[in-house]
């Protein structure tokens, strides 16, 4: 295989592969969250003293790590508001 065969079957690759978006996976079907990556953008709040002037609500660690999914995804939201 020469470097010029090589050059085209990586060009193909690149073509063909879908490009990342922000939120949307193809821009049809939403991605889910990454709730761990939330829940630790939230501990950090805490452990900064910030979260109650980020989200509202003053929480402890244990609140945070005891919150639901759809309880991270709401103070995440309310956080980027």
């Amino acid at each position: 295989m020469s470097a010029e065969d090589a050059l085209a079957d990586v060009m193909n690759l690149l073509e063909t592969e879908p490009a990342p978006s922000s939120g949307l996976a193809g821009g049809l079907v939403p991605t889910a969250p990454n709730i761990p990556a939330l829940r630790e953008q939230l501990a950090v709040l805490v452990s900064t003293g910030k979260a109650k002037e980020a989200i509202g609500v003053q929480l402890t660690h244990e609140q945070v790590k005891r919150l639901s999914d759809k309880e991270v995804e709401t103070f995440t939201k309310r956080y980027e508001a």
